[in-house]
């Protein structure tokens, strides 16, 4: 046996489904047990979010040598521009590619 926990299965320690409504009855996927679940009253419900601000780094070009690409620039029209790659949105999706002109620092994101 396992300690009471109202998320846990006090049979065999299997997490239970949370139910959609109040009264109901709960089964555990794995031993069956079922459990008779009464509405709450009077319980205080919160969630604290955490928001992050996703920033690229801003370094000088001496600091980081990036790989120098043949890419026209929109601005100046250089003909050469360095590179990065970062990971800005899940990791099922593809890498972020942000392009600098190395005459006049122009930036261009591509999401590859």
């Amino acid at each position: 046996m396992f300690a009471a926990d109202e998320e846990f299965c006090s049979t065999c320690g299997t997490i239970l489904p949370l139910p959609d409504t109040a009264p109901t009855t709960v089964t555990c996927a794995l031993c069956h047990t079922k459990w008779h679940i009464k509405p709450i009253i009077n319980k205080l419900v919160y969630r604290t979010e955490k928001i992050y601000e996703r920033r690229l780094a801003e370094t000088k070009e001496a600091d980081v040598e990036n790989p120098i690409v043949e890419k026209i620039c929109e601005k100046c029209g250089h003909d050469k521009m360095s590179y990065a790659c970062r990971q800005t949105r899940s990791a099922d999706e593809g890498q972020t590619v942000f392009y600098t002109c190395l005459n006049c620092k122009y930036s261009i994101v591509e999401n590859a």
